[in-house]
């Protein structure tokens, strides 16, 4: 006979309260985004919006700041993903060859800046020197190059057999053709990885634009959720009276967070699929 499997009831009951844990303060955000001002201020969970109400979402577009921000944020995530991928693909390409001169002293310290940095003020007064305080630029180049990326790529790129390289050298190849016809599109996995993490670095980043570019016209995406998150009035007190009798500071955070994070998670199902695969075996081969 067959023995009946046992009820895994209480497997499944730590799986709900899990994503119950998980989910719902995501779910209440977006609840709270489309509430009007009582339902929002009103104690206890909140699982659906008693009203839908866009005012919230009416008084952050009517704030210029958002849209200076999305654009310094789209700009800076696109050109600092462009960048970051570049450099580190390039130098992981050069590293994964061990017999050129000096490879272990530039693993080194690539590796050193793992662990030691120079410090906030020395970083703010390298950057005036080199004249990218309030600068687009500011936002993407002290950032392009990462020790953790590197090392995920030059990883990935060794676990490449090394006679696909030589092969191609013997049918005539030079290098910058090995780079780009062969190992590059055997790296879409890792690359995608990278790629991923740049974004969402890039994206989420705010600190470095209040430090070195402050300007209103500088102002990234998350730099205004901050303010809005911190100061929690800035935009309902600029709102007109028949907009405000149905916003609270609650629904307009939770809106401004939904604004902010959306686009971001509208890209993860285009990568999924190469990353577990790209981040295992860049991180255990090599």
């Amino acid at each position: 006979m067959v023995k009946k499997k046992k009820p895994q009831i209480i497997t499944y009951l730590v799986i709900a309260v899990l994503m119950f844990v998980f989910v719902y303060p995501f779910w209440q955000t977006i609840v709270l985004s489309f509430s009007d001002k009582i339902y929002a201020n009103a104690p206890g969970f909140k699982f659906w919006p008693k009203e839908f109400c866009l005012d919230a979402y009416k008084a952050i577009f009517a704030d210029n700041s958002i849209f200076i921000g999305y654009a310094n944020t789209i700009w800076r995530t696109v050109v600092g993903t462009a960048l970051t991928v570049s450099v580190t693909y390039l130098a992981a390409f050069a590293m994964r060859h061990r017999g050129i001169p000096g490879w272990s002293l530039i693993n080194f310290l690539i590796v050193f800046t793992m662990f030691f940095g120079g410090g906030m003020v020395p970083t703010y007064l390298n950057i005036k020197e080199l004249g990218l305080l309030n600068t687009r630029w500011v936002l993407v180049l002290p950032g392009v190059a990462g020790a953790w990326n590197f090392i995920i790529m030059r990883n990935f790129l060794s676990s490449i057999d090394k006679e696909m390289e030589e092969a191609a050298y013997i049918d005539g190849a030079n290098t910058f053709q090995i780079m780009l016809r062969v190992i590059l599109p055997l790296s879409k996995a890792v690359i995608a990885v990278i790629a991923l993490w740049a974004v969402v670095g890039h994206w989420n980043a705010w600190f470095d634009s209040m430090v070195y570019a402050n300007g209103k016209n500088l102002l990234v995406l998350q730099t205004v959720v901050r303010r809005l998150i911190d100061t929690g009035d800035e935009l309902t007190a600029s709102g007109n009276a028949a907009t405000m009798a149905d916003i609270t500071p609650e629904t307009v955070r939770a809106a401004t967070v939904m604004v902010a994070t959306i686009p971001i998670l509208m890209g993860y199902p285009f990568v999924q699929k190469y990353l577990v695969q790209g981040t295992m075996v860049g991180a255990v081969k090599g």
